[in-house]
């Protein structure tokens, strides 16, 4: 809105005035040069609601032609519920997914609107490390051990010493591959400072690294996939400190999927390269 006040020379010095009460703000509620990151989920029945976004793009080939162009805007509610906290601080987290996406118009130009549920059982340390993972409902051995790869791989583990502005850590796994050789996934994550981000004061952690997920092919599966998917991502994390949640977080992807499996009773080999943006808010916490 349009200010209605005309600019006079006792206007022209509001913005002096607000540099000064900022300063005097500032001076007397400076947050700490150093924080103790830990994740806070207690109390038991305490509910975390996210709301997730995602777009991707890319091209998949199939025996080395082009298959299909990906285009796809995905949406998600995601939502983490403390169950029990056991002695050691460990909390028993129930995590529920919700995600939406449209499929590609057919040839009649009807368009598929997709959604699907996910369920996961989460025993989650103080510094954030997933300890335990299981999947609910329906599912199999091969995507579990995929998902609980992600969560190994892709959740920050906050070291015990406080961290300081231009501090950070770098985690390390160690990933066995289908053909039995090892690879390392990395990520680096830098405190840049801190800022005030959906009403909650937070540290500004930047990460940088890559993932590695292994399917291995089960011996129930006729179609005998297997294959390794490849992550390089970056991004922003806004940390609530004095909270223990985050608060939310921007990520950019480059994806590369190598994959092979029996189809029709005949190999086939399937590559893709995507291009993947992430949005990840909180958007309420309640306490059942």
């Amino acid at each position: 809105m349009k200010s209605v006040f005309p600019l006079t020379a006792r206007r022209r010095l509001c913005p002096v005035l607000v540099c000064l009460m900022v300063g005097w703000f500032w001076s007397c509620s400076q947050p700490p040069q150093s924080f103790t990151l830990r994740a806070n989920y207690a109390p038991v029945g305490k509910v975390q609601n996210y709301l997730l976004t995602s777009h991707r793009v890319g091209k998949e080939f199939r025996d080395g032609k082009l298959s299909r162009e990906v285009d796809v805007k995905l949406e998600a509610e995601v939502s983490y519920t403390t169950q029990k906290m056991l002695p050691n601080g460990i909390a028993e987290v129930l995590e529920e997914n919700r995600w939406h996406w449209d499929e590609p118009t057919d040839s009649a130009g009807n368009v598929k609107r997709v959604t699907r549920e996910y369920t996961y059982h989460q025993e989650i340390a103080p510094s954030g490390k997933v300890v335990s993972f299981r999947m609910l409902g329906e599912s199999t051995p091969q995507w579990e051990n995929y998902a609980r790869q992600y969560y190994e791989q892709g959740v920050p583990v906050f070291p015990d010493a406080p961290v300081m502005i231009d501090s950070g850590w770098t985690q390390k796994v160690t990933v066995t591959l289908p053909d039995g050789s090892t690879a390392e996934a990395a990520t680096t994550y830098r405190i840049k400072g801190t800022a005030y981000k959906l009403g909650r004061q937070c540290v500004v952690i930047e990460y940088q690294g890559n993932m590695v997920f292994p399917l291995f092919p089960a011996e129930a599966d006729t179609t005998r996939l297997q294959g390794i998917d490849r992550v390089e991502a970056k991004g922003i994390l806004y940390y609530g400190y004095q909270d223990g949640i985050a608060v939310s977080s921007d990520e950019s992807r480059r994806l590369s999927i190598d994959r092979t499996a029996i189809k029709e009773g005949r190999p086939i080999h399937v590559t893709a390269e995507y291009e993947e943006v992430i949005g990840y808010a909180l958007t309420g916490i309640k306490t059942l």
